[in-house]
């Protein structure tokens, strides 16, 4: 059976809303959308890194809240039991590394809330809605959806990331994320952001006082740089529409790759 046959006619859609990590997959590799998006196949995922990330988020939001102890929050998240079999032995350094990175932070935060009024704000923003196009006018054809980590009163966007390595200071002005929150929130307000700042959490122990432990990346987009987006992404939910799901003659990236023969191998099974 020729999983890529059906195509949708009209006006229809085989999905409802787009998001950031959706458009990052289809641009990473249209067939990997499909078994993901489309054909909604589960595998197995590893989860050590996702549960890793989101516990340290949770910490940090608990920080913001006041809701209940940021470290007490982490441990929370961080739940063995949903570890993979063969990921489960990890715990206990995840832990340790966990507490350090957010010890690290809260170390940190003073000087972060000087600089950009962070404490005024909210948390974990869900966000759904047309965006539109800042220099046409034009409102997109589905919802955009996502979860802001933070949004302060004076218009930043805030997102935290952990790394093992520090990025790149240029890196954060092309991520389809970047684009597209702001995107949203010029949609929203009717103006462009003050600055979206990714705080970097590196994944390391700190050995001495002047160890980089927090990276901070800044980064602005122009109204120009949000229309060619917004151009971008209908480009791609037309050809969703239309069952476009090839990828590209060039070949794609060592990940999709490698999730691609996953799903291939499970679908060789069934």
């Amino acid at each position: 059976m020729n999983l890529f046959k059906k195509k949708m006619t009209n006006n229809e859609y085989p999905i409802n809303r787009i998001s950031a990590s959706m458009i990052n997959t289809y641009m990473d590799s249209p067939k990997l959308f499909y078994y993901i998006y489309i054909a909604k196949i589960q595998l197995p995922q590893k989860q050590q890194h996702l549960l890793f990330g989101s516990a340290v988020h949770k910490g940090i939001e608990s920080m913001y809240k006041k809701d209940s102890d940021p470290f007490e929050a982490f441990v929370k998240v961080l739940d063995i039991n949903k570890l993979m079999e063969d990921e489960k032995h990890l715990h206990p350094e995840l832990l340790k590394l966990g507490k350090e990175m957010l010890t690290n932070y809260l170390e940190y935060h003073p000087k972060l809330e000087k600089l950009y009024q962070l404490n005024e704000g909210v948390s974990e923003q869900y966000v759904k809605r047309k965006l539109i196009n800042p220099l046409t006018g034009q409102e997109s054809t589905l919802n955009f959806s996502g979860v802001l980590d933070r949004l302060t009163k004076n218009g930043r966007i805030i997102d935290y990331k952990t790394a093992s390595q520090a990025w790149a200071p240029d890196s954060a002005s092309s991520k389809v994320q970047t684009l597209l929150y702001n995107l949203w929130y010029y949609s929203e307000y009717n103006e462009v952001a003050e600055e979206t700042l990714y705080f970097i959490l590196l994944k390391k122990y700190k050995q001495h006082k002047h160890d980089q432990v927090i990276q901070v990346v800044s980064t602005h987009v122009s109204l120009e740089d949000m229309a060619a987006a917004f151009d971008e992404v209908e480009l791609i939910v037309e050809k969703i529409r239309q069952g476009i799901y090839d990828d590209p003659k060039g070949g794609v990236g060592f990940f999709a790759k490698a999730e691609l023969a996953r799903y291939e191998q499970a679908l060789l099974l069934n």
